[in-house]
């Protein structure tokens, strides 16, 4: 009798049972369900397990079968355990358990993992019975919590500004989250305020009037809306506000919801509005400091008259000011180019230094070098004051303002821009965070996307199949290199396995927790790769509508897997390597560099040495990615990996395409090993999958007649017939050699350690050219 077959149901006024056909499939489903699959009296005792719920929970058949099922059960959930099973019996029906409980299996080993699990209850001429389905959810947990880390990440950046109401709405208006700053400005808290209506802020007559409504639906369809008006605070007193509400939308371009940034400004004068004003209209379309400060200087030439006007911002990547023209009276537009000054011998850097005003009647009498205020003097600027840029104890950089007069300013002028310079830093300090914001956003989401993606991937490292010497090597490599930061560069014919070794280095690697990016440099067009690579500003090149992140800056922190690195183009080689050394890059189209923090891996299929030295390849980049280099052995060099492989492949596709292959023919297996696999791993698993759908029975259908007889103790193929991979070879043995001091033969010897034939290997040392003098 097979698992699932079970007398009639007592009562059935007619006995039927399943064709012979219907309780076959029935039994093969519960031989390879990849779900666990448990039947229990109605005592609770285990009375049959399909091979998954013994793999999953690590028991063997007798260990598990005829003992009760609480064994199963972690130890503070077994007290309750009888109890549920006798509520169920009760009421027994189908039904499904975890969709919204935390619940866990226990292994063998003592260690839990989340389940969800589906009952279904049956009777049997010897009582009650339930089927039990049983499925492991850990990877599903984790990228769930990996998701769920992000957004907290993202909340809590959006929660430390506390000048601004920055909350996030449903489709329809209902709000989602409440950081402080809208605490602070509306008095409700978050228990107080969350899915509650947005349009409580308005006014009863903005609300008669269906206002909230309107500004929902101009957001849906103009994408952001920008408007001031009297809002309402939880006390019923009335401000005057500024708010910014943005769409959000999904991949489609479907409306999921709505972001509002409100702003009190019912105590600042005119002029701060108007700047502030235009600085939350600039920042939240496209940040652009000196495009906000412009129109500030305009309004601050009524106060105090002036010709041109800079402001200076401190980078701390190169220790130097960046100086941006504000205005210059007289011309056409404001002044584009920025200037590097040295913090310690300019005016501003002194202002910005010591914290204190520059007052200078003729800046061409400054003591330093001209070259500090030659960007001024070129402008026939003969007076000036610099003031620093002073925001919650933190100095931001200098602004100036200049005259083509002599003597033009005081130092009541000083003072007066001295406060004027607070707003200014306020404004800078929140342009910058709104810029941070929205960097980060951009990056969260895209790691987001990727880690979406990632729940259902098939990451595949179990698939690292094989007992051979030299694949066992490779793997110590790994361990080696793989807790370090150290550039790696997988070499190996196509089909080797090169991405699943680059994904176990991440995975043993501190980055674990953080993104794997990979890139195919052979499978972009050579005119998008740079973008590809580094990202691009919104209008850089025709068709950028937006802008976008690149690979290497979503790597941050991560890691990078480049692909047929010998498929990068020349033109783009320096400026990977300028990535890699100075840890930053620039966007195409940007001005700005942008910290990048990556761990790279490369792999090819190609002989860089040689395309080194016929100039394909730049040998500076070559011998960067080169630091730790591993070599990916191809198929004919681990020929005892065959069987294995060949088991693990046709039972992988066999359970896919829901066939019962049981055995596999010696000759076909013989005739598998024999064949040389020039496409390798690849190429293997390909035909056997073609095998598997030839296959009728249970008896693996290999069509010999596609392979070419190979006598078994035929000599190697040259080496030259592959020559791309001349190089690589050669280092490969030497490294072996010296690591067996020179040994070929024994256990401990270089033929062992690469999984070679002692004549095979003395055969390639010959070919290669291989001296003793290399690794002795």
């Amino acid at each position: 009798m097979g698992p699932f077959e079970f007398p009639e149901v007592a009562g059935s006024a007619q006995k039927r049972s399943p064709s012979r056909f219907a309780q076959s499939t029935i039994d093969k489903l519960f031989e390879f369900s990849p779900d666990a699959i448990l039947i229990t009296d109605g005592s609770g005792v285990v009375r049959d397990a399909n091979p998954r719920t013994l793999e999953m929970f690590g028991y063997a058949p007798d260990e598990l079968i005829g003992n009760p099922i609480e064994m199963l059960v972690p130890q503070r959930f077994r007290g309750a355990h009888p109890r549920h099973r006798e509520n169920y019996h009760a009421h027994p029906r189908a039904r499904q358990m975890g969709a919204a409980l935390n619940l866990f299996g226990l292994r063998k080993n003592g260690t839990e993992f989340p389940v969800d699990i589906m009952l279904k209850p049956v009777q049997t001429d010897s009582g009650a019975a339930v089927v039990s389905f049983i499925r492991d959810v850990s990877e599903q947990r984790e990228a769930q919590e990996n998701l769920r880390q992000n957004d907290l990440r993202l909340r809590n950046i959006l929660e430390s500004i506390g000048d601004y109401a920055i909350y996030l709405l449903d489709r329809d208006g209902h709000i989602l989250t409440w950081n402080p700053g809208a605490q602070r400005i509306k008095g409700y808290t978050p228990d107080e305020i969350l899915g509650l209506h947005f349009s409580r802020f308005f006014t009863s007559e903005d609300q008669a009037s269906g206002h909230p409504a309107d500004l929902l639906r101009r957001a849906a369809l103009h994408g952001r809306v920008e408007e001031e008006g009297w809002r309402v605070r939880k006390d019923g007193s009335r401000f005057w506000a500024n708010t910014v509400l943005t769409a959000i939308r999904d991949s489609t371009g479907a409306v999921t919801g709505f972001s509002k940034v409100t702003r009190d400004v019912t105590e600042r004068k005119q002029a701060q509005e108007a700047m502030i004003a235009e600085l939350s209209s600039v920042l939240l379309a496209n940040v652009d400091i000196r495009k906000v400060l412009g129109a500030f200087s305009a309004s601050m030439r009524h106060v105090i008259p002036h010709d041109a006007a800079t402001l200076a911002l401190f980078d701390e990547a190169t220790g130097k000011l960046r100086v941006q023209f504000l205005s210059a009276a007289g011309e056409p537009d404001p002044l584009q180019q920025e200037v590097l000054l040295d913090a310690n011998a300019s005016p501003s850097g002194q202002a910005f230094r010591t914290r204190r005003p520059i007052l200078l009647n003729r800046i061409d009498r400054w003591p330093f070098a001209r070259e500090s205020v030659k960007h001024l003097t070129d402008l026939g600027l003969v007076s000036g004051i610099w003031v620093p840029l002073l925001h919650r104890e933190r100095t931001l950089g200098a602004l100036m303002v200049g005259s083509r007069q002599e003597n033009a300013f005081k130092e009541h002028d000083a003072e007066l821009l001295g406060q004027i310079a607070g707003q200014v830093a306020m404004a800078v300090n929140n342009a910058l965070a709104f810029k941070r914001i929205a960097e980060l956003r951009d990056r969260l989401n895209q790691e987001k996307q990727y880690l979406e993606d990632e729940i259902n991937l098939e990451h595949r490292f179990e698939d690292i199949v094989g007992e051979s010497t030299g694949l066992r090597n490779v793997l110590r490599q790994i361990e080696t290199v793989a807790p370090t930061d150290a550039t790696v560069l997988i070499q190996g014919e196509t089909g080797t396995g090169k991405e699943l070794l680059a994904r176990a280095i991440h995975r043993l690697s501190p980055r674990a927790d953080r993104t794997f990016i990979k890139l195919n440099c052979a499978a972009i067009p050579a005119g998008l790769i740079e973008s590809e690579l580094f990202g691009h500003e919104k209008g850089a090149f025709t068709g950028a509508i937006a802008r976008k992140i690149g690979r290497l800056e979503l790597a941050h922190e991560g890691t990078l897997f480049l692909d047929e690195i010998g498929e990068l183009p020349l033109e783009l080689q320096p400026k990977l390597l300028r990535a890699l050394q100075e840890r930053e890059i620039e966007r195409l189209g940007g001005t700005r560099p942008i910290p990048v923090n990556v761990r790279l891996i490369a792999a090819t299929n190609r002989d860089l040495a040689r395309m080194v030295a016929e100039k394909q390849f730049r040998s500076d980049l070559f011998y960067r990615l080169k630091v730790f280099p591993v070599f990916a052995p191809p198929l004919r060099e681990r020929a005892g990996d065959i069987p294995v492989l060949v088991r693990h492949f046709v039972t992988r596709h066999s359970r896919r395409m829901g066939k019962s292959i049981e055995t596999i023919p010696p000759e076909a297996m013989q005739a598998l090993c024999r064949w040389k696999w020039p496409g390798n791993i690849r190429e293997l698993e390909n035909f056997l999958e073609r095998a598997v759908i030839l296959s009728r029975g249970s008896v693996l259908h290999v069509p010999l007649v596609e392979l070419e007889d190979v006598d078994e103790d035929e000599p190697e193929e040259e080496t030259a017939a592959n020559p791309t991979l001349h190089a690589a070879e050669r280092e490969h043995i030497v490294r072996a050699l010296r690591e067996a001091k020179g040994m070929i033969g024994g256990v401990n010897g270089a033929a062992a350690r690469l999984g070679l034939k002692r004549t095979t290997l003395n055969s390639k040392i010959k070919k290669l050219g291989i001296e003793r003098s290399e690794y002795m």
